[in-house]
């Protein structure tokens, strides 16, 4: 329970700092995105989706850097594959879409081919053509 209490209060100064609209310096982007990977990786639903949520919006809001979040890829990409909800899973796939890495985004294309949820395949397929034209870069494949 307290470490639960602990990750929510790290998750809501996250987004306080955020709405602040401050850089944070080396040290508070490393905490950061540590408690954020703690959440992205507990057992309660409520605290992986936040945290992969206020991950991404970090990341939009140019506080982070993709380079600065990619340790939190690996557990993004298991909340992807083996999240529990819709809204789980969106918001895992929303956090690598922002991340760009290339390995996220080569699973976004395998989830949009292969997932057998309407919705979420439909969504990270969306995300997958998303980022190839942001980045003008090749399709692997037509849908």
């Amino acid at each position: 329970m307290k470490t639960l209490f602990i990750l929510l209060l790290a998750v809501f100064s996250a987004t306080a700092l955020m709405a602040q609209g401050g850089n944070f310096d080396e040290g508070e982007k490393t905490a950061i995105v540590d408690n954020l990977t703690v959440g992205i990786d507990s057992d309660n639903q409520g605290l992986r989706t936040s945290s992969a949520q206020v991950l991404s919006n970090l990341i939009t809001e140019t506080n982070l850097n993709s380079d600065d979040a990619s340790e939190a890829m690996i557990p993004l990409l298991n909340m992807l594959e083996n999240g529990e909800t819709e809204c789980e899973r969106i918001c895992a796939a929303v956090a690598l879409f922002k991340l760009g890495n290339p390995i996220g985004i080569y699973r976004l294309r395998g989830v949009a081919i292969f997932d057998d949820n309407e919705k979420v395949s439909s969504i990270c397929k969306n995300l997958y053509y998303s980022y190839h034209k942001l980045n003008g870069t090749e399709y692997f494949i037509d849908f």
